[in-house]
């Protein structure tokens, strides 16, 4: 009967290791995770408040006056003369100038007046 009352402490000592083991790498792991947790929390509020600074940016940097500003400081653009506009049907397609150069020609002198026109 000692013999069986040794073997069962024995048994209960190593379920409890075994169990202590378990419980100490589990343990270990939640932690792990947590960390990993409140690192990526910590990168999507990082991101967030960058997504906001981003918008504020670009609203600041897409503001119509200070394009209509930049605009009329580097480009010179004037506004749109009658002559300046012609009708789609005045275009040739793309296959009529290679049977026809002529009518390249022709749309070409037309596009020269318009450009000669704007100046």
């Amino acid at each position: 009967m000692s013999n069986v009352k040794t073997a069962i402490s024995v048994l209960w000592c190593l379920i409890t290791i075994v169990i202590g083991s378990y419980y100490f790498v589990l343990t270990n792991e939640v932690q792990n995770l947590e960390k990993e947790l409140a690192q990526i929390n910590q990168n999507i509020e990082n991101d967030i408040r960058d997504i906001h600074i981003l918008e504020a940016d670009w609203s600041e940097l897409n503001n119509p006056e200070r394009l209509r500003a930049l605009a009329g400081k580097y480009i010179s653009l004037d506004f749109i003369k009658p002559e300046q506009i012609i009708n789609y049907s005045a275009l040739p397609l793309e296959g009529e100038l290679m049977g026809n150069p002529r009518m390249f020609a022709k749309n070409s002198n037309n596009l020269r007046k318009l450009v000669s026109s704007e100046r």
